[in-house]
């Protein structure tokens, strides 16, 4: 899989404030996805390589975002990293056993 590190320029509407950004730290995947953590939470979003340079990319929250967890403590150069050579380390059925269905059964102590 093709994970690169990237500087990630995401823009927001805020109500009547116009258009505003936050530059992050993230991590490509393929040619058109990101993950990056924000406010504790990490994400997958829909990027474009800016023309400028190649090591930044565009994101906005016109382009559909996934949050894939919440709480996550660490930095993005210390977790995704982590998480995608989990990911890429096992099976469908081993990350539908284990991410999909045991984990949220662990945190209420239940078992499968």
């Amino acid at each position: 899989m093709n994970v690169k590190p990237i500087t990630l320029v995401y823009t927001y509407d805020v109500d009547d404030d116009g258009s505003q950004y936050d530059t992050l730290p993230a991590f490509l995947l393929g040619e058109d996805r990101a993950l990056y953590l924000s406010e504790g939470m990490l994400w997958a979003q829909v990027v474009r390589q800016s023309e400028g340079d190649p090591d930044i990319y565009v994101g906005s929250n016109e382009d559909a975002g996934v949050i894939i967890a919440e709480d996550v403590r660490g930095s993005a150069a210390d977790v995704i990293p982590a998480l995608i050579e989990r990911w890429t380390s096992m099976t469908a059925l081993e990350f539908i056993v284990r991410d999909l269905i045991a984990a949220p059964l662990l945190e209420l102590g239940l078992t499968i």
